[in-house]
């Protein structure tokens, strides 16, 4: 038995509990009760005194197979290297606080191996939601990638890719809906799947019992991927106000924002070729109307950072967080509460993950500040534990 002591708790983050403080009781991996600060005793106890103890946050929109390197280079690299790095970056995003990710695309499936050998402890590293490859219609740039994409170009060809990714092994289906920012020669709020090819995909995901996850930056796409029921809309870049209004009227899909790209592609252009820097000056005004839109309307949405797409990005979560209380205005309590609470409905994990909470998995961050005040805290990792074993310290 593991014991939490004097941990301060965050009280929107911590179920059926309203105190600031508390003892966590940890047994078997799980949290087993949270107590009055000071009073459990017994098993091994760590005093967490003037330390925030939170959920581990969910890091929803990831792709452990990219690098931030040149894309030419990084697609004829042998698949046990880029899994060896993989498992390093996971680790990296761990390190961080990032104790489930969602991984949304790789080359050849190898994201879904990886996944498999941290579930069986073959080495450390956080829950991997798979996606395994991107099923897309054949579109401009898709080539840019290497095996990154699996084309379908027919609602049948959509269903047997659907079955080939249940068969690989994923555990999301991930579908191109749009253009990208960065495929070449792609046009980002252009829709590139036809209705009845998307509904074909849903349709058959539900019946192999898999969500679905699209790629989607353009409103017209946005409002497709409603009708049809995706369960997650990534990037969502550019929203009118249809957009909203039907985002606000549905409870099975929802957004999964990722300011990090775009706005990194702007900010540090020397990082990406310059046409993705061009893409991006498109979207960042758009996105951030739609963003402000969104929170004003209340919308529930996810958070992710689309880690791999720029160096240095794993784990980097902050920047992602920033942007959200800087350019949007969300409060730091907010931003967690996405990256935490949100994220673990919406991708139906909740019953496992996102709060701290009897009977959940003891995946949880000690932070040395108060991350739900000052959103610059939430860098200030002091602890790691998942499934209660201490795996950053």
């Amino acid at each position: 038995m593991l014991i939490l002591k004097n941990a301060r708790l965050i009280p929107e983050l911590t179920e059926d509990w309203s105190s600031e403080s508390g003892d966590i009781v940890i047994e078997d991996g799980v949290i087993r009760e949270i107590k009055a600060a000071g009073t459990a005793e017994g098993g091994e106890a760590y005093d967490m005194a003037g330390k925030t103890v939170m959920p581990g946050m969910i890091e929803a929109h990831l792709h452990l197979d990219l690098s931030g390197m040149n894309t030419f280079e990084e697609n004829v690299q042998p698949d046990a290297y880029r899994t060896m790095r993989a498992v390093r970056l996971a680790q990296d995003n761990l390190r961080m606080g990032y104790t489930t990710v969602r991984d949304v695309g790789d080359r050849n499936n190898i994201i879904i191996s990886v996944a498999r050998a941290f579930d069986e402890g073959m080495v450390c590293g956080p829950t991997v939601l798979p996606s395994g490859k991107i099923i897309s219609p054949t579109e401009a740039g898709n080539e840019f990638f290497g095996d990154m994409y699996l084309e379908a170009d027919s609602p049948d060809e959509f269903r047997k890719a659907v079955r080939k990714q249940y068969q690989a092994g994923a555990a999301w289906i991930k579908i191109m809906g749009t253009g990208a920012v960065m495929n070449p020669g792609a046009e980002p709020g252009a829709a590139i799947i036809r209705e009845e090819e998307l509904k074909a995909a849903c349709d058959m995901a539900a019946f192999v019992n898999r969500p679905v996850s699209v790629h989607c930056h353009g409103s017209e796409g946005i409002k497709m991927c409603i009708r049809c029921g995706v369960r997650t809309i990534e990037h969502s870049s550019i929203m009118d106000d249809e957009c909203i209004r039907m985002y606000t009227g549905t409870d099975q899909s929802f957004m999964i924002p990722t300011l990090s790209a775009p706005f990194s592609f702007v900010e540090f252009p020397h990082l990406v070729p310059s046409f993705m820097t061009e893409k991006a000056k498109k979207v960042v005004a758009l996105l951030t109307e739609g963003m402000i839109a969104a929170r004003e309307a209340g919308i529930k949405m996810g958070w992710g950072t689309d880690a791999g797409v720029y160096e240095g990005s794993h784990g980097n979560g902050i920047y992602e967080h920033r942007l959200r209380v800087n350019k949007i205005g969300f409060t730091p309590l907010e931003c967690l509460i996405q990256a935490t609470k949100n994220n673990s409905e919406i991708l139906c994990i909740d019953d496992k993950v996102g709060t701290v909470a009897a009977g959940k998995q003891a995946d949880l961050i000690v932070i040395d500040g108060k991350p739900d005040e000052d959103i610059e805290d939430i860098t200030k990792v002091d602890a790691v534990f998942k499934k209660g074993m201490l795996v950053r310290v």
